[in-house]
């Protein structure tokens, strides 16, 4: 369900990518998807946000250069306790909450060792989420050319390429410092609004 010739543009694009960008990248992807996992675990009391949130927190000061990477396994650890088993939920909602940790597991990968296939990793979860939500949630009926036609056309697959867009246009101009963390983070925070346009406010 996602556009080959989207995939070939990013990873062009990454590919030049240093490895602080790589992370900051990853990092971005991972923060934009955590209202997914922070309305799972309201509605079904399982996880706990504030442990994600704290995980983006060290990556954020990591990119700025004001964190090491060095005790990064133990969040690691910290992610799998708030895993969620897609078998134990009977609802769609479990499996944007696991694209999510999946993604911030790949950007605490992406700072203990830099790599172009976890930062494209990323950025194709997150399309692939985009992807799934529209055509289980919205329009079950499509299949084939038609259904890969009405995502690649659906505002929220058009608003998370122009953030992704946004996001290696601010690192291919910046430095890793605070100002680029702050203005990276604020666009990926999107006033608390996902990808799939679920809001923390909600």
């Amino acid at each position: 369900m996602i556009n080959p010739k989207v995939m070939a543009g990013l990873g062009k694009a990454l590919a030049d990518f240093k490895p602080w960008q790589l992370t900051a990248f990853c990092t971005a992807t991972a923060q934009r998807s955590l209202p997914n996992y922070a309305l799972f675990s309201d509605v079904t009391e399982f996880g706990d946000t504030a442990e994600l949130t704290h995980t983006l927190n060290m990556l954020w000061d990591f990119i700025a250069g004001q964190q090491s990477a060095k005790n990064f396994e133990r969040l690691l650890e910290r992610l799998e306790e708030q895993t969620p088993d897609v078998q134990q939920f009977d609802m769609y909602g479990v499996y944007p909450a696991l694209d999510a940790i999946v993604a911030l597991t790949t950007a605490v990968h992406c700072a203990m060792e830099p790599s172009v296939d976890d930062a494209t990793c990323n950025a194709k979860l997150t399309l692939s989420t985009i992807g799934r939500f529209i055509s289980q949630i919205e329009v079950p009926e499509l299949n084939g050319v038609e259904l890969h036609q009405y995502i690649d056309e659906h505002p929220l697959m058009l608003q998370h390429l122009d953030f992704l867009d946004e996001a290696i246009r601010l690192l291919s101009t910046g430095k890793p410092n605070a100002e680029l963390k702050k203005a990276l983070r604020t666009l990926a925070i999107n006033d608390g609004t996902s990808e799939l346009g679920i809001s923390l406010e909600s």
